[in-house]
Parts: C-alpha cells; structure tokens; sequence
C-alpha cells in the first residue's frame, strides 16, 4: 500500500516569524498523533525566507513532516542573479522543490523546457521534484484537455531517466479549477490521472505509470477532500492558500488518515 500525500504550497505568504509558530503546532500534532499518520506524507513548501525557519524546528524531531521548496534553478551555480540553487537547497535539507505551477508557467513564462531542466537539476541533487501540470480551461470534451497534459507531461519529463519516476511527485492541477469554488469533478480528475497512469506505462515501460506517485491540487475544500483522496488511483491531495490556516490543513491530514484506513 502506497503512502497518501497531503502537502501545502504557501506562496508568498507568511513571514519567518509567522512560520515559525505555524511549524511549532504542527510539529506537536505530527508528533501526538504518530500512530494514525504513520501511513501519509506531510510535507510543507513555505516561502524561501522561511525554509531554514521551518527546517530548524522539524529537523530531528520525528515528526514525518517534510520542508520544501516552491521552485529553484536548473543550475547548481553560476550567474543566475535572483535565482536560488538546487544544491544549495539540498545542502540546507530540502526534501521536496515543487515545478511548474501555473502561475509560474503564466506569470514568470516559463516554458517546458525550462521546466525539464529544473525537474532533472532536482533529480540529480536528490531531492523530489512536484511537478505540477494542468490544462489552462476545463475543455467541451475531455480528449482535449488528455491531449495537452501528454504534451505537457512527455516535455516536462524529457530529461529524466524511467528509473527516476520513483522519485518524482506529478501534481495534476488543472488551472482552471486553482482559485475556484470547487475542485474539478470527481470523474473527471479520474479520468485525467489514469489516462496520465497509462501514458507513463506506454512511454517509460513496465509499471511506471501504475507505481508513480500522482496527487490532485485545486481549489481541494473539506467537502470535497474525502472523495478526492478516496479516488483508487489518486495518492493524495495538495492544498493552497486555504492551508495558510494550521487548523484547515490539520482537517485534511486527519481526514487523510481515515480514507487510508479503508483505502
């Protein structure tokens, strides 16, 4: 049985202060309830000020919750000015970097390529790339939007080995349900993560598709979180500004726990 995920991306949200007291709570829930979450992974992606904060309290705690990063460079060094290296990110103790989002393929432009680049920098310094990737509108039919994610994916994938599959997170985020009222329907985020199963069995071979790790993000809410993670194909969930609250994103682990029971 495979472990289900629940992880938060911050944005540029919190300051080093404010993730220092959300870290301390969550470091204490992680630790008074090691037995019921013994079977998921918790990770958090503050903003880079932040990660240092966030990694000095969870460090050697025993906790299982995991600090990441919302994005690096595909270079361990050089004249990138502004940018933030992989290497460094691991020599800090970074276990995940996550990739692709859309605001930052929108906003900052960033392309596949680019995108691929970042995914094998990752790879190399061993940490675990979240790769999210996601149609930009829900389409009139779905073959479209299956179309666009085998592009998207196969691209953002181009550079990495089969046997590095294991160690990369694929976050399926279609960018028209980020921000919105609800998540994407149930038979729809089905349909979409195995279609993405199947395709990395066709491409990479073997059982890489049926063993990848493929979680679902966008506008997850309390009513919808349950269904979601009961999904037999979905691993786990990642949550955005909503988990800005420790006590929201605390539900969703909880509630993550009990769909793993039975799962």
């Amino acid at each position: 049985m495979k472990n289900l995920y629940v992880g938060t991306s911050w944005k540029m949200n919190k300051t080093v202060a404010e993730t220092r007291e959300y870290m301390k709570k969550m470091k204490e829930f992680m630790q008074n309830n090691g037995e019921a979450i013994k079977d998921l992974d918790v990770f958090i992606l503050p903003t880079f000020l932040a990660i240092d904060a966030a990694l000095q309290i969870t460090r050697n705690a025993n906790s299982g919750l995991k600090i990441g990063a919302q994005d690096c460079c595909w270079e361990d060094f050089g004249p990138f000015t502004g940018e933030v290296s992989p290497m460094h990110l691991k020599d800090l103790g970074v276990s995940y970097v996550e990739v692709g989002h859309a605001e930052r393929r929108e906003i900052f432009k960033e392309t596949d390529e680019m995108v691929s680049k970042k995914v094998a920098a990752i790879v190399k310094n061993k940490m675990k790339p979240i790769l999210c990737i996601g149609e930009e509108e829900k389409p009139s039919q779905i073959d479209i939007a299956l179309n666009f994610l085998k592009n998207q994916l196969l691209d953002d994938l181009s550079r990495i080995e089969s046997a590095d599959l294991k160690n990369i997170i694929i976050a399926y985020e279609p960018v028209w349900a980020i921000g919105a009222t609800a998540s994407a329907p149930l038979d729809y985020i089905k349909e979409a993560i195995d279609f993405l199963r199947a395709l990395l069995n066709k491409e990479f071979g073997g059982r890489h598709g049926d063993d990848q790790v493929i979680i679902y993000g966008g506008s997850v809410t309390p009513e919808s979180a349950k269904d979601i993670l009961a999904l037999p194909d979905n691993d786990g969930i990642f949550v955005g500004r909503s988990a800005l609250n420790i006590d929201y994103f605390i539900k969703m682990i909880i509630m993550a726990s009990e769909v793993q029971k039975v799962k």
